[in-house]
């Protein structure tokens, strides 16, 4: 018998459901971009990078603009990508929090075959100390030092 236990629906042992459950997300996180799928779906762009493959997005941008004075950050997680500026620039979509209390900020880490980013969420200097609990999906333009090319995007 099946049952959800709230994050992931489970079948006899949970060891055994986890390794097919990664076993098939990774199998549609390889073929989409083989195939040449992109996605506007944020929980495939999301399945995909957990297995370390970062999905690009037709996704309408929802750009903020990044902060430097945030408090209490914490690294979160983005999903999908598109290049701008003719892969001078990465787009980045990650779920947000109201701006009324959440600022975002990123951190890119260049190599000749690698670009990493980072997207910090944190508390802005105004925020009040009762934050009303509204999801959304945000963006965040990053510059490179030079085109994304054929290098791998990571988190």
């Amino acid at each position: 018998m099946s049952s959800w236990n709230g994050s992931s629906l489970s079948r006899g042992s949970s060891s055994s459901a986890g390794l097919i459950w990664k076993f098939f997300a990774g199998l549609i996180a390889l073929l989409t971009p083989l195939l040449g799928i992109t996605t506007d779906s944020l929980v495939l762009a999301q399945l995909s990078s957990k297995v370390g493959v970062m999905l690009p997005t037709e996704r309408k941008p929802a750009d903020v603009q990044p902060r430097n004075d945030l408090s209490n950050e914490k690294e979160i997680a983005w999903a999908g990508y598109q290049e701008v500026d003719n892969g001078n620039k990465i787009r980045v979509f990650f779920p947000s929090g109201t701006q009324d209390c959440y600022g975002y900020r990123a951190q890119v880490a260049e190599t000749d075959d690698s670009v990493t980013i980072k997207v910090y969420e944190g508390a802005i200097p105004s925020a009040s100390d009762h934050c009303i609990l509204v999801g959304s999906i945000s963006s965040l333009v990053v510059s490179l030092n030079a085109p994304l090319g054929d290098r791998k995007l990571g988190k």
